[in-house]
């Protein structure tokens, strides 16, 4: 369990008072308690984010959130983004990849959990009553996992009752964690949508550290489905390595093994891309990773990502793969290029038509 491994709990002098703060701390007798002022208390003094950020793994801040719960996903001008909305839930996860890229903007060297839950369930009824007409895909795991603190948190339990039967609001419950159990009585739901990042075994082992395995994901996407929710998956980041085409080839295969493909609502597809501060912490945190050592060019809108021949390459074996797979499954590609899409599509979708095609994967029938 990656809450094992918490040492320290901190809590905002501001959310002493929460029923999730009570949550927490009866699930994690004997961890250390502190009462801070505020967030701002933690900005670490230094700039050497290597030398903290292990530290952020395993100590917890009950925060709360004083701006709004519900984003846009932070897309990149020129490249084409499919609208979806985040829930800032928490920030930061307890596992530890050695490619994502939370570790480069992370201001605080802790796990944070935002624990006024009534404020996020009454901005939501507020925003679904403003615009009544307007589908919403949400989702909560763009800042930190949907599922690795849930057992702490138990807010998929508050929040999935909240989306069953309202047709125009999906969340998604995206995660590289298996333990779906508690959850599965919530079922059927299908405005509610199980997702789960995957990569191959060998690239699991070595760059995603403390994640579940390939069969353990894949397994609970089996449970999930038969629960009667629908499911996604994300093969984000695509990781070139010797030997990448059999790897992804046998996890797609293992995909199809496992799950119903009238189950899946979409699959994405996105190579691998950091901002270039990125590739040195990488290296320093983790020196024998095979990630910062691949030659990368800095594209336009200012990270680094593998030249596009190799990108268009990946995307159309894995497209080509999926297809045959998991047939009906809309397979799209995340924060990529008009002229990557061309080449691997043959179409250059608009941001608000891509938008509109995963919708229409989850809007009721007019």
């Amino acid at each position: 369990m990656v809450v094992n491994r918490i040492r320290h709990i901190l809590i905002e002098k501001d959310a002493r008072d929460y029923p999730m703060t009570r949550r927490v701390l009866a699930r994690l007798p004997g961890v250390p308690v502190e009462v801070i002022p505020d967030r701002e208390y933690l900005r670490p003094s230094g700039s050497d984010r290597a030398a903290w950020l292990a530290e952020a793994k395993i100590t917890l801040l009950l925060a709360v959130q004083k701006g709004p719960f519900q984003r846009p996903c932070p897309g990149t001008k020129d490249y084409i983004c499919c609208g979806y909305q985040v829930l800032q839930v928490t920030v930061n996860c307890p596992m530890d990849c050695t490619y994502c890229v939370l570790q480069g903007y992370i201001n605080a060297p802790a796990l944070t959990i935002f624990v006024n839950v009534e404020d996020l369930l009454e901005e939501l009824e507020t925003r679904w009553a403003a615009e009544p007409d307007r589908l919403w895909r949400l989702g909560t795991g763009e800042f930190g996992d949907s599922l690795a603190l849930d057992g702490l948190m138990g807010l998929n339990e508050r929040l999935i009752p909240r989306f069953a039967g309202r047709p125009r609001a999906i969340l998604e419950i995206k995660s590289k964690w298996p333990q779906v159990e508690r959850l599965l009585p919530l079922g059927p739901n299908p405005q509610v949508i199980f997702a789960w990042s995957l990569n191959p075994p060998e690239l699991i082992a070595g760059e995603e550290r403390l994640a579940a395995s390939l069969e353990r994901r894949l397994e609970a996407a089996t449970r999930a489905a038969a629960a009667g929710f629908r499911l996604a998956f994300h093969f984000d980041p695509l990781i070139y390595f010797p030997g990448w085409e059999d790897a992804y080839q046998r996890t797609v295969e293992r995909l199809s093994a496992a799950v119903p493909p009238q189950a899946i609502a979409w699959i994405s597809l996105g190579g691998l891309r950091f901002l270039p501060p990125l590739r040195q912490l990488i290296l320093r945190r983790f020196p024998s990773s095979r990630i910062a050592a691949q030659e990368m060019v800095l594209a336009p809108d200012g990270k680094l990502r593998y030249f596009r021949n190799l990108r268009v390459e990946m995307y159309s074996r894995l497209r080509e793969w999926l297809n045959q797979a998991a047939p009906g499954a809309l397979v799209y590609l995340c924060m990529e290029s008009p002229r990557v899409w061309h080449e691997v599509f043959g179409v250059t979708p608009q941001g608000e038509d891509l938008s509109r095609l995963l919708d229409s994967r989850v809007a009721p029938a007019q």
